[in-house]
């Protein structure tokens, strides 16, 4: 066959055939993979009779590859999209539409323009605001997408139409919902855009090229399943359909059904039957997109054809690429189902909780009308309780006004109470003067000397003669005579003067360290008073060493640790103490009697009023008389000594005491900012002085008013009863409707279990259609290899009578860009989902 008599016979069916197959690879470009099918089809017959002329081959491959190169695909860089969400019944008939527009922030503007004629406009993925003037809308981007959604009514591009059939007789899914038999779904799909588009002079009236996808999930007993435009995917779990379909491409590019066969097809419809039992369909879903969002042209060229073939392999890959990225959107819709099925169950449990919730209110209701009734019975109680309700208000406005008379008294009081804690506080925040100082240790000397000339002398002078004269045990009691007596009394006291010495020294420290520590029962060892003396001193010495340790870690000084590090007894303390703490009990005592301005030592005291008493009593003419004599003056001496001690001892403790019982009660007034203390307590007690006598001002305003009231309110109690009388019939009303409520709760809760039921199969289908989807790209492998070739096998003729019309098309697609609005200058690109009802077996198709 030469070339002329070849491109002849493909300028009528060929043609058709192989532009039809163009575009038809455009539109998978969309990722939606339509035409996995087409890739399956028997074309062998095309393909060799393309063939049989050697000649003839070259030309038509190089005129394939020039309108390969004049259609490719190309990215979706538009700068707003838009999803049509559209919600029908199990026919197909819309219910409502939800559009959902993404505006792309490019440039990251403050501001985006828009344009939209949606109806209940939010923003979904954010906080920004817009305004709104006619159809113009101005976001506050601040740099980000926008992504908002709105309801419409206008009607969509293209509507689709459901027929079912049972046994050959068309039935309506309601009553198909559980049937068995031979079952025949159609789904018809009808473009009804129309625009006139100026090609090379000529002017053509086309379709907007879009394409539809549907995709089944059907229920289990589903068998020998066959698909019209469209391929079944079945396995074990789940059954899924998908179709295709091109619907208004024939009447705009001048296709009729004779022009094509079977190697090509432009479907108008998708359809499927199969032997069911027990018909379920738990979802059916259309994607529609318009192929000019995928399609680029820059007009179509028949010129200069030659070294083409690679671009439209090209093409092919990009037509692979697409069917995976279906793939992976199927795999994100399973995801979102699986959200939307765990998001159910919390529904499902609301819905429990309205149902119990329900029971609750019809319950109380119950109650509110036995206790209405019971009012209602008690009116004379009430109106003899309104009578004593107004005495008492008179009564309360009469007691109101001698409350606010005593608030008055009570608040001058607290003012006077704070004056006076806050004089107190100042005073003794001030510390102790020098004279007060002075005057304390004189009056603390005093009562010591006063002390030692009564009976505190008597009684310090008999122990230490106690203690020369005699021995005791621990507990105080006499044993003997003491060593010094034996001693005088052998006349060897001067042999063992060092061991007499020894003795009297150990009383003598004893005496003053018992002096020291306030002992009077004698019995307590001088250790035990040493350590005693010592924890007195420790106690004041650790508060001032632990505030230098703060104020050393801290480099700052808070008032209390500023208050400790001034006082002088705590510095005279901590001085005391480290000087003493390592001290043996005579060392104490030494140092004790140094603070009495001394000029000697207690040894060397001890020790010279012992050799004095010996001496002057050594020539003694009665030896036991003259040792009672001479133990008494050494007795008397050691007293005088002792009383040194204890006129120091007390000097020093009146001083420290009277600071410390100063600053304990400064400690215990605390401050203003402590409501618990009593200077922070009559801070708070004095603040609300005037609010309290507003206070009571009001309360005598308001119970004046009350008694008032309660005046009215006895004038007004028949008309009280009579409301409730009223009251009563309306609670008996709501009583009466309560099992309607409580039955209708119950029809909520099953319908909702069978929503939970029906997004579970969803759910499994969603998996399945994932499936199907990722076979159908290992298909789109298989499209790429053989109907491509196929295509350009059988593509040769005369182009230029059929490519006005194709541009037509094109165009038409590029210049629909949205289903709502645009704004001016910008671009835009728009895809339907159509949601179609399931079909349950055990319930109607609405649910």
């Amino acid at each position: 066959m030469k070339l002329p008599e070849l491109k002849e016979k493909l300028k009528s069916k060929y043609i058709v055939r192989v532009v039809a197959g163009v575009l038809t690879i455009a539109l998978v470009g969309t990722g939606i993979g339509a035409t996995a099918v087409f890739a399956e089809k028997d074309s062998t017959a095309v393909t060799a009779e393309a063939d049989s002329t050697t000649d003839s081959s070259k030309d038509a491959d190089d005129i394939a590859d020039k309108l390969m190169d004049s259609v490719s695909l190309k990215d979706n860089d538009a700068d707003k999209d838009e999803s049509v969400y559209l919600i029908s019944d199990a026919n197909g008939n819309v219910n409502k539409t939800i559009v959902v527009d993404h505006l792309k922030n490019k440039d990251k503007k403050d501001t985006l323009e828009d344009a939209s004629n949606l109806s209940d406009i939010e923003n979904v993925k954010g906080k920004e605001k817009f305004t709104q003037s006619g159809d113009k809308l101005t976001w506050q981007a601040g740099g980000k997408d926008i992504y908002y959604q709105g309801t419409a009514t206008e009607e969509p591009p293209v509507t689709q139409k459901v027929t079912y059939y049972l046994d050959g007789k068309e039935i309506s899914p309601e009553d198909l919902a559980g049937k068995s038999g031979k079952v025949k779904i159609r789904f018809d799909y009808t473009n009804t855009t129309s625009y006139t588009e100026t090609v090379n002079g000529e002017k053509q009236t086309v379709s907007v090229p879009f394409a539809a996808i549907t995709g089944l999930v059907l229920g289990d007993g589903f068998e020998n399943i066959e698909v019209t435009n469209g391929k079944a995917e079945v396995s074990d779990s789940s059954s899924v359909v998908l179709g295709y379909a091109l619907p208004g491409l024939k009447n705009s590019l001048g296709i009729k059904d004779k022009d094509l066969d079977g190697d090509v097809n432009i479907p108008e419809y998708m359809e499927m039957t199969a032997d069911v039992k027990n018909f379920s369909m738990p979802a059916a879903m259309t994607f529609v997109v318009n192929a000019s969002d995928y399609v680029s042209t820059d007009g179509i060229d028949t010129s200069d054809l030659d070294d083409m073939i690679n671009d439209l392999k090209d093409a092919s890959t990009q037509l692979q690429d697409g069917s995976k990225t279906l793939a992976e959107g199927t795999d994100t819709l399973t995801d979102g189902l699986s959200t939307l099925q765990s998001k159910l169950g919390t529904f499902a449990s609301g819905v429990g909780t309205l149902q119990s919730g329900l029971k609750t209110y019809t319950d109380g209701v119950s109650t509110l009308s036995g206790g209405l009734n019971t009012l209602g019975n008690s009116t004379g109680a009430l109106v003899s309780g309104a009578d004593k309700l107004n005495d008492g208000a008179g009564q309360l406005a009469s007691g109101s006004a001698t409350l606010k008379d005593g608030l008055k008294t009570y608040t001058d009081g607290a003012s006077e109470l704070q004056a006076g804690i806050n004089k107190l506080y100042n005073t003794l925040d001030a510390g102790l003067t020098d004279k007060q100082k002075a005057k304390i240790q004189k009056t603390a000397v005093e009562s010591v000397q006063d002390s030692f000339k009564g009976e505190t002398g008597v009684t310090v002078q008999k122990t230490i003669y106690a203690g020369l004269r005699y021995q005791t045990d621990d507990n105080g009691n006499v044993i003997g005579d003491g060593d010094l007596y034996t001693s005088l009394y052998n006349g060897t006291v001067g042999q063992k003067f060092e061991e007499n010495l020894d003795s009297a020294y150990a009383l003598v420290v004893k005496t003053v360290l018992s002096t020291a520590a306030g002992d009077e029962s004698g019995t307590v060892q001088s250790d035990v008073l040493a350590q005693t003396i010592k924890e007195r001193y420790k106690k004041a010495s650790d508060a001032y060493e632990a505030a230098i340790t703060v104020s050393v870690q801290s480099g700052t000084l808070d008032e209390t640790t500023k208050a400790v590090l001034s006082n002088t007894q705590y510095q005279e303390a901590f001085i005391t103490y480290n000087a003493i703490q390592n001290m043996s009990a005579s060392q104490l005592a030494e140092a004790i009697y140094a603070k009495t301005n001394a000029t000697d030592t207690l040894i060397s005291m001890t020790e010279t009023q012992l050799k004095e008493t010996l001496e002057s009593d050594k020539n003694s003419s009665d030896i036991k008389s003259g040792v009672e004599t001479a133990l008494n003056t050494l007795a008397t001496k050691l007293s005088g000594a002792c009383e040194q001690v204890s006129e120091q001892v007390a000097s020093s403790a009146a001083i420290t005491g009277a600071q410390g019982t100063m600053d304990t009660v400064k400690a215990g007034l605390g401050n203003e900012k402590d409501e618990k203390t009593l200077i922070g307590g009559a801070e708070k007690l004095t603040s609300s002085n005037n609010k309290l006598n507003a206070g009571a001002t009001a309360l005598n305003a308001g119970a004046s008013q009350l008694s008032a009231g309660t005046q009215s309110l006895m004038n007004s109690v028949p008309t009280l009863t009579s409301g409730i009388k009223q009251l009563v019939d309306g609670s008996n009303t709501l009583v009466a409707n309560n099992a309607q409520l409580n039955s209708g709760a119950s029809q909520l809760a099953d319908g909702t279990n069978q929503i939970v039921s029906g997004v579970d199969q969803l759910t499994t289908g969603s998996k399945t259609l994932s499936e199907g989807a990722h076979t159908l790209a290992d298909g789109m492998v298989q499209f790429n290899e053989e109907g491509i070739n196929k295509i350009l096998d059988a593509y040769n003729g005369d182009l230029k009578t059929f490519t006005n019309k194709l541009q037509a098309v094109i165009d038409a697609g590029e210049e629909y860009q949205t289903y709502s609005a645009i704004a001016d200058g910008q671009t835009g690109s728009v895809k339907f989902i159509y949601k179609v009802a399931s079909i349950d077996a055990k319930a109607d198709s609405d649910k």
